[in-house]
């Protein structure tokens, strides 16, 4: 899906991502979030997602192990542990 992707609009993407300054919105945050990262990720390394979640009241944060910036492809089994976990802590009594 991404080499089939227009180079210019990938590269615009990634310039409005990197421009993009939510600082002041996350705090504002009032559901529950998890902010997961992989521990190899040199786009939003570990320490950046964890300074980003810190910014969201209660919000959660987690690393998955042997990933990169991809873990739902690099390590599926993991994420989705993560994810019931969390679903779990904010759906009481349903079993995702």
């Amino acid at each position: 899906m991404l080499v089939r992707q227009p180079v210019p609009g990938y590269i615009g993407t990634c310039a409005a991502i990197r421009d993009a300054d939510f600082t002041q919105a996350a705090g504002k945050i009032a559901v529950p979030v998890l902010c997961v990262v992989g521990e190899e990720d040199g786009s939003t390394p570990p320490d950046l997602v964890r300074s980003t979640a810190q910014l969201i009241p209660g919000a959660s944060f987690e690393v998955i192990c042997g990933a990169g910036h991809i873990p739902c492809v690099e390590q599926p089994e993991a994420l989705t542990s993560v994810l019931r976990r969390f679903f779990r802590t904010v759906l009481p009594g349903e079993n995702p």
